[in-house]
């Protein structure tokens, strides 16, 4: 074989598909231009009859939006506290520690903070979790789970720099194997001007051709409107189904810990936070989170924890 010099041209060989499709697209502006006319002949010819359900689910509807106001509409107060924040964790670089003891004691003082403005203030409940560890694998999987069900902006980013300083344990002492160069790897078509020109325009051409070819009856498509809603029905069943049955059976968890304290004001809730027995300082890498609202409010959470 020889070297043949390059001549850039129109791949009409790999595009002579584009000749199968006029027959097509002169049959669909014919059609088109019969349904128009036949939506007209409908006007005023045809009615529409809702159902009962509607109605009958008024009540329900209204029940269940009330419910959810009153279950939802009082959002507490959020205090989160973890090793890797600015003056929290102790420690040097990314090592950062807390153990269980300081953990309560940030808790505690920044319910009688007030230089800060957010600071919770009235007689109120506070529930507070706890997540013990004592390597970042652990803590990683017990923030994990807790976020899996409520995630918290501050527990997520814990979580992850959590997990990524376990990785850097483990991975530090690998050494990387890279191949020779160079590597084989896929030729960029959609960088080529001429290529990418082609590929809208034949994409546009399909699009046409494909809503024609989806085309079906008013029933058929009514039939699969109600289809859709059942599935729909039934998947949305399922998947609180699937919640309930995940969260029934639960084993206790003893790397997170959980309190409900009050009612009473900040100096109140301070008190009855410290008091009792608590984790010791055998557990050096902790996180935390302090709830304050009223018992309302705090309902959902506190039986999700179990209490």
């Amino acid at each position: 074989m020889n070297w043949a010099p390059v001549t850039m041209r129109w791949p009409s060989q790999a595009t002579h598909w584009m000749g199968q499709l006029s027959a097509a697209k002169d049959l669909a502006s014919t059609e088109q231009a019969s349904t128009a006319k036949r939506l007209a002949d409908l006007d005023g010819k045809t009615s529409t009859n809702p159902g009962p359900v509607g109605e009958a689910a008024q009540g329900a509807i209204t029940a269940g939006r009330d419910a959810l106001a009153t279950q939802m509409g009082e959002a507490p107060a959020c205090l989160v506290v973890t090793p890797f924040q600015s003056g929290i964790g102790q420690g040097r670089g990314y090592q950062r520690f807390l153990s269980a003891p300081n953990l309560l004691q940030q808790l505690a003082g920044k319910l009688v903070d007030v230089s800060d403005t957010g600071r919770p203030d009235g007689p109120q409940f506070a529930l507070c979790l706890m997540f013990l560890a004592t390597r970042f694998d652990q803590l990683a999987e017990s923030l994990a789970r807790f976020n899996a069900l409520l995630p918290m902006p501050d527990l997520v980013r814990a979580e992850r720099r959590a997990r990524h300083l376990s990785k850097l344990e483990t991975e530090k002492w690998e050494i990387p194997t890279a191949g020779a160069l160079p590597r084989w790897q896929t030729l960029p078509l959609e960088r080529c001007t001429v290529v990418k020109a082609a590929q809208q325009s034949m994409a546009g051409q399909l699009s046409v051709l494909e809503s024609y070819a989806a085309d079906s009856s008013p029933m058929a498509d009514l039939s699969a409107l109600a289809t859709r809603k059942a599935a729909q029905r039934q998947s949305r069943d399922k998947q609180l189904d699937d919640l309930k049955a995940l969260l029934a059976n639960g084993n206790p968890d003893s790397s997170m810990r959980a309190r409900l304290i009050g009612p009473g004001n900040a100096t109140e809730l301070r008190q009855a936070l410290l008091q009792g027995e608590a984790p010791g300082h055998e557990w050096v890498l902790c996180a935390g989170a302090l709830l304050v609202g009223s018992e309302q409010g705090l309902s959902f959470v506190r039986e999700l924890v179990g209490l």
